[in-house]
């Protein structure tokens, strides 16, 4: 383990000794706006009030540049408590393996003074395992968020008036308690690394990069926002958005028609080095029982969020404390119908609380808490490990970080569980929730 570390570790360093000293320069937005990447971030992706300005102004401040281009990549080693089965066979391949895990190639900027993006080409060194169970590259469109905006006087107040195209729901939110950019912000990059079979809400994940949503935003004396959209398959004239995404085998979820509806509302107050946020958001999906077959009836399923954070930015202190919970209502009929699910309705609720601290924005340290619970439903929730028969899972996240610059991070996390998939005991595959503890050391680099 030791051998391990000190190789992924010797990686980072010979590879932080060409990167430039000058990290202002270098990404596309900090070359923009001609300021160091720490205006808008705390620690990458965590946005500032000014990085949330700047998003919510369409990526428009500063001077349009020729090529808005940037780029990053990740480099990672992970470890399981128990990485075997009852039959001695490996669960999880690379184990304590040095990994080139992400490059991602970005174009953000400013299109010109009333629109903005940000696009995300990302590809996966480990993405998949092709029909020989070998682990093979893929690459394809990550998140998109492209805007269009105007400013005006309401009451004497400014305000921003947006237009919003993107590809994943809540990706175009600017505080870092929605799913797109909530904690923890990278994990394992291996096929078969632990985890439990039910951990999310369909807003959680399961429409990225698969659908596109069209919206509107307004953005009231840095105070009010609110935003109300609407998302259909990234299909026919948006198949771009879904670029790398086959769906072939069934992996692409399926919705009804462009009227599923995600709302926002939050409220945003600073004050010194303070910030607090308290809002709600949430979505509603009609969703066809069988991806390969989408006609027919659907499934809703209602998510409904309240979320808040708490930001303290100060030279050299810094802290953050955010937390959101869901809950999702599942109307299953068509499922059921079909002898997919053991229930016409289900539940899941979804709560995440997560505190961090920065020290001179070089060392930082992160403690987070997750906890899944829902209804008992001997099929949809049925893992195949555990005679329970309910998707409750606990879990925390410990995370330290070294910083030596605004554009390079090392980071050492630590994931343990307490339930894994409705059980504290061990399972018909032999494991405690604790066998599957995960231990994930990453070198992470943007330019």
């Amino acid at each position: 383990m030791i051998k391990t570390l000190a190789k992924i570790l010797f990686i980072a360093s010979v590879a932080m000794t060409f990167l430039p000293i000058t990290s202002f320069a270098v990404p596309s937005y900090a070359r923009q706006t001609g300021m160091n990447c720490a205006a808008c971030h705390t620690s990458f992706p965590e946005l500032t009030p000014f990085g949330r300005e700047f998003k919510l102004n369409g990526y428009t401040l500063g001077e349009r540049q020729l090529l808005p281009l940037a780029a990053m990549m990740q480099f990672s080693m992970t470890s399981v408590a128990k990485n075997h089965d009852a039959s001695g066979a490996q669960i999880m391949l690379h184990q304590n393996d040095p990994q080139f895990d992400v490059l991602g190639l970005f174009a953000a900027g400013k299109l010109s003074d009333y629109a903005g993006m940000f696009v995300q080409w990302t590809y996966s060194n480990n993405g998949s395992t092709n029909g020989d169970g070998k682990i093979v590259g893929h690459s394809g469109l990550d998140n998109t968020d492209i805007r269009a905006i105007m400013t005006h006087d309401v009451f004497g107040k400014n305000t921003v008036f947006g237009l919003n195209l993107n590809n994943n729901p809540s990706v175009q939110d600017v505080w870092n308690t929605t799913p797109a950019w909530g904690f923890p912000y990278n994990g394992p990059n291996l096929p078969n690394v632990p985890g439990p079979s039910f951990t999310s809400s369909i807003i959680e994940g399961g429409l990225s990069q698969q659908v596109a949503g069209i919206g509107a935003y307004v953005w009231y004396d840095r105070h009010l926002y609110g935003e109300l959209s609407f998302y259909g398959n990234a299909n026919k004239a948006f198949r771009i958005l879904s670029a790398g995404q086959s769906g072939s085998d069934g992996s692409i979820t399926q919705i009804s028609g462009r009227n599923n509806p995600y709302w926002r509302l939050a409220w945003n107050e600073d004050w010194g080095a303070h910030s607090l946020m308290v809002g709600t958001y949430g979505m509603q999906v009609d969703k066809f029982p069988d991806s390969l077959s989408p006609y027919g009836p659907t499934d809703r399923f209602r998510d409904t969020a309240l979320d808040a954070q708490y930001q303290f930015l100060s030279d050299p202190h810094i802290v953050t404390v955010q937390t959101t919970f869901i809950h999702e209502k599942q109307d299953n009929r068509a499922s059921y119908d079909l002898g997919n699910t053991a229930n016409p309705q289900n539940h899941l609720n979804t709560f995440k609380v997560k505190a961090s601290y920065l020290y001179d924005r070089k060392y930082g340290a992160s403690l987070a808490y997750f906890d899944t619970t829902g209804s008992n439903d001997a099929i949809a929730f049925n893992s195949g490990n555990n005679l329970v028969t309910k998707p409750d899972t606990q879990s925390y996240v410990m995370q330290l970080d070294y910083n030596p610059w605004t554009f390079a991070r090392v980071s050492l996390q630590y994931t343990g569980y307490i339930k894994f998939d409705g059980s504290r005991e061990v399972d018909l595959a032999g494991f405690k929730p604790r066998d599957r503890n995960t231990l994930f050391l990453s070198t992470w680099f943007a330019f």
